[in-house]
């Protein structure tokens, strides 16, 4: 009975202990996977509208977009979206909304986000802020170098291409990895300052999320300010939002920038707008050409396919033989390796000068320098017959 009893207690301290040191494990059991609801979970800071609005000219009812928004409309109805947007020229020409939501109502960015951080990056380093890109991670948080030798040679350009080399796990299917850590753990600072790594910066490309909340404590170090200070200041009032922001924060007030930014469909397509602009705003230059063209260059973004925290676009292209693509290829007066899809068909894949932010469940920001559009897609996961990845981009690329 005394060991039965003595079983039963050293559970109990063990469970007790997990509450009190592990709630991020506790918290993604109690609630899983992140969804569209989760912003009000977590405590947020809270980004007040511009004090000067900017508001895109709207001619949504417009007849020669009507074959466009009867297409849409129809493709739309059952694929779980919230919002979506399509401006082209600073004017909104299509815009739907689910029940219960409207232009001003705020949507989950997920990892979204990270396209404005990295924008806070570089209107930090026209500011002098940051000196540039290529400053060791070490000369803002010198206390890592403890942790692993190889941090030395880690640069702010790694960290914002995802080729840091961290020890990171970005697996969402399990409540234990670092990543469900991160999302719902009590302190992201902690997490940062225990960070290793696994390889050499720079020798591959690795999707995770910790290296953007790294770039918000290099932000937040070099400023001695709160990363949502800095957005407010750096973009959300120049960009003149129309609706308020939430982000959302850890246990000890610390935003949860790898993610959790809340906004409207009309202000994330502004971040859009503004690398449309060459960072332009309005006569203002909001953040250098040259950042903008770094990051947007489709030789890069090609080669790389992910720069400065934004997606490449590809353009895909399908064909029922091998002749009819080596045939589309000459037309072109290009080059690309033509492969068989799964079902007999075949395609090639072609550099191309859109790209996106993009976060879980399918939250999209699409711009097309080309045709001067944005496109926004907020809402729940489509479901498996439904690739916004590519459906997005082909409408971009036809307007």
């Amino acid at each position: 009975m005394m060991a039965f009893t003595k079983k039963i207690f050293l559970s109990a301290a063990v469970l007790v202990l997990m509450v009190i040191s592990a709630c991020g494990p506790i918290r993604a059991v109690r609630w899983w996977q992140p969804d569209l609801s989760d912003s009000s979970k977590f405590n947020s800071a809270r980004i007040m509208p511009a004090k000067v609005p900017f508001k895109f000219i709207s001619q949504t009812n417009q007849v020669k977009h009507q074959q466009l928004k009867n297409y849409l409309d129809t493709f739309l109805n059952r694929s779980n979206t919230n919002a979506f947007m399509i401006i082209k020229n600073d004017t909104i020409i299509y815009e739907r909304f689910a029940d219960n939501t409207n232009q001003n109502t705020l949507h989950p960015s997920f990892s979204v986000v990270k396209s404005f951080v990295a924008t806070l990056i570089g209107i930090a380093i026209d500011k002098g802020v940051i000196s540039s890109t290529n400053d060791l991670v070490i000369k803002y948080l010198p206390e890592l170098e403890k942790n692993d030798e190889r941090f030395k040679n880690l640069t702010l350009q790694h960290v914002l291409d995802m080729r840091s080399g961290i020890d990171f796990d970005e697996n969402k299917e399990t409540p234990f990895s670092a990543i469900t850590k991160l999302y719902y753990g009590s302190s992201l600072k902690n997490q940062i300052a225990k960070l290793k790594m696994k390889g050499e910066p720079g020798m591959r490309f690795e999707y995770q999320s910790v290296n953007t909340q790294l770039l918000a404590n290099i932000l937040e170090r070099a400023s001695g300010r709160k990363i949502q200070d800095l957005l407010t200041e750096y973009l959300w009032q120049p960009l003149g939002a129309e609706s308020k922001g939430l982000w959302s924060l850890d246990d000890q007030g610390n935003a949860k920038a790898f993610c959790c930014l809340n906004a409207s469909a009309k202000d994330f397509a502004k971040l859009g707008s503004l690398y449309l602009k060459n960072g332009n705003w309005v006569g203002n230059q909001i953040i250098s050409k040259k950042w903008i063209e770094t990051t947007t260059n489709a030789d890069t973004l090609d080669a790389l396919g992910y720069k400065n925290q934004w997606w490449a676009c590809y353009d895909y292209r399908y064909f029922k033989d091998s002749l009819s693509a080596t045939a589309a290829l000459k037309k072109i007066n290009t080059s690309a390796d033509i492969k068989k899809t799964k079902y007999n068909g075949y395609y090639f894949k072609i550099k191309a000068h859109d790209f996106t932010a993009e976060g879980i469940l399918g939250q999209f920001i699409y711009v097309n320098p080309k045709n001067n559009v944005i496109i926004i897609r907020l809402g729940n996961y489509p479901g498996k017959r439904m690739n916004f990845g590519n459906f997005i981009p082909k409408i971009g690329r036809q307007l």
